[in-house]
């Protein structure tokens, strides 16, 4: 029977996808760098930490920390004039919480987390964790397997919400059900062909198909 719902953070619960490629592209850009806006969308759900190396290359660790914290600066300053949370998620993690034990599970950094997520809401997430304190970031399959042990759940007892092909793919390697959300860069179908078990438009969709989903099971 499902205990726990694990979730992903950017383009799922705040919807700064365009915010994040946008500050990559102008801090590349400002800095001298080549870089399309096309190739940071590709890579936009992987963790900083890989983006090095995918946008870049073989780039000096020196100038990759220059083109991040520019890129974070950009991202803030944009990030405090516009609501980022999309509309379902207060009331989705509510009614959720109230059944389901809840965690988080991202590529992004605690500290952006803590900066644009509103604290009532996190307090609804028994454990997150996040790439800068991870050994091994998502895809692996390796964060979401301790993140479930930290929970006391199996792998049956647990589901997984994403917006990307990369949380499919952890999920199903993590012998994990997948609920995938197309609010992020990759569209219902694309996520369909990675093998989501179940694909929903928005947060409320997804809500009512975990409901479906935990009715169904013995």
């Amino acid at each position: 029977m499902l205990q726990a719902v694990v979730f992903d953070y950017n383009g799922l619960l705040i919807d700064d996808l365009k915010l994040l490629e946008e500050a990559y592209w102008q801090a590349a850009h400002n800095l001298g760098f080549e870089l399309s806006r096309e190739r940071v969308r590709r890579f936009l759900n992987y963790p900083a930490t890989h983006k090095k190396q995918l946008y870049f290359g073989d780039i000096a660790e020196q100038s990759w920390r220059a083109i991040f914290n520019l890129k974070e600066k950009y991202y803030y300053e944009q990030a405090g004039k516009q609501t980022l949370l999309f509309p379902e998620v207060e009331p989705v993690l509510t009614c959720l919480a109230d059944r389901y034990v809840l965690a988080l599970l991202s590529n992004t950094y605690r500290s952006l987390f803590e900066r644009t997520f509103p604290a009532h809401l996190a307090r609804l997430f028994r454990e997150t964790r996040f790439a800068d304190e991870l050994a091994i970031p998502k895809p692996s399959p390796e964060p979401l397997r301790a993140l479930i042990h930290a929970l006391g759940v199996s792998p049956g007892e647990c589901c997984y919400v994403g917006d990307a092909v990369t949380d499919v793919q952890m999920a199903r390697a993590a012998g994990v059900t997948i609920f995938a959300v197309a609010t992020g860069v990759h569209s219902g179908a694309e996520l369909r062909a990675a093998g989501a078990d179940w694909v929903a438009a928005n947060l409320s969709e997804m809500a009512a198909q975990i409901e479906s989903f935990r009715r169904s099971q013995p």
